[in-house]
């Protein structure tokens, strides 16, 4: 038997199931009496007297099938009439099955067309996750070593360059993008599809640079990229601000991107730069305590960039 949670087929089949005891009993009664009119009218044929006694029992169901008879034969017709009987009752039992198995296999169409509903449906809200992230962010930030003391000064002068060199190169490739430089250089942009030529493009012009300035200036530039994602446009000071807390969990020389990131990233079939996901982090902070849950596109960035130029 096979079970089912479905309230309306219980229904059916405990409906169904008392039809076919009430055609089972029928059957039995319409057997039981036949058999007894049969053996009424052999002892009716043998003597009178039982007739005279028991024929008030007897001839009202007799006369319901055969009111214009008057012998003692009717209850011999009775009693195969009654034996006939099953043949019909037993056909109802065929039907009340057929009419079963119609109901059950239309409460599953329709079952099945809800459960199709439900899942499609399932999958457009699904999808909706994913779309709600319509726009991203690149940041990139710079460090410096050298044998020689580096003033906070010269460091910020260092990257304005730096940056405005890059900034010129991505507004010269890239249309609807927006580049701050600041602190950090901060590019945000909604078309995720040239997320892989942007961050190449990126990759090549810092990959050129470092390596002039590293000549230049006798020193040794260290990089630091971090791809966010968001389901609406993100302040250009809080961006720096998620860098910096990113930053304080030691990923120095790593180019990083985040869980949300990765999120829609990978729900557009993109894989050239996707990263390892390496854990969620904790950061302690004045009004709390934040988490990032992380993935590591490069684990030595400079060792990339150096590959590249």
């Amino acid at each position: 038997m096979i079970h089912t949670s479905n309230v309306r087929v219980i229904e059916i089949r405990n409906f169904f199931k008392k039809v076919r005891k009430l055609v089972n009993f029928s059957i039995i009664v319409l057997a039981f009496l036949s058999f007894v009119y049969l053996v009424y009218w052999t002892a009716v044929m043998s003597d009178d007297m039982v007739l005279d006694y028991t024929a008030k029992y007897f001839s009202p169901l007799a006369k319901f099938f055969f009111s214009g008879d008057t012998s003692v034969d009717i209850y011999r017709s009775t009693g195969i009439v009654l034996g006939l009987l099953i043949i019909p009752v037993s056909f109802i039992y065929y039907i009340a099955d057929k009419i079963e198995a119609s109901l059950i296999n239309r409460e599953n169409r329709i079952q099945e067309i809800l459960e199709n509903n439900r899942k499609k449906q399932e999958h457009i809200n699904s999808l909706m996750q994913y779309e709600v992230i319509d726009n991203y962010s690149i940041c990139l930030s710079l460090d410096y070593e050298s044998k020689k003391t580096i003033t906070d000064e010269t460091k910020t002068i260092l990257n304005s360059v730096v940056f405005e060199k890059i900034k010129k190169v991505l507004i010269a490739n890239f249309e609807g993008i927006k580049v701050n430089c600041g602190n950090v250089l901060i590019v945000t942009s909604r078309n995720f599809e040239k997320y892989d030529y942007l961050y190449s493009t990126l990759l090549r012009a810092l990959a050129k640079i470092k390596n002039v300035v590293e000549n230049k200036y006798d020193l040794k530039m260290i990089p630091n990229i971090i791809s966010d994602a968001y389901v609406q446009n993100e302040a250009v000071n809080k961006i720096e601000r998620y860098s910096d807390e990113i930053k304080k969990l030691n990923f120095k020389n790593r180019a990083l991107s985040t869980a949300m990131f990765s999120k829609k990233y990978k729900y557009l079939r993109h894989n050239k730069y996707a990263g390892i996901p390496i854990g969620e982090y904790a950061l302690f902070k004045e009004n709390g305590m934040g988490t990032y849950e992380l993935n590591v596109v490069f684990k030595n960035l400079s060792q990339t960039l150096a590959s590249i130029s």
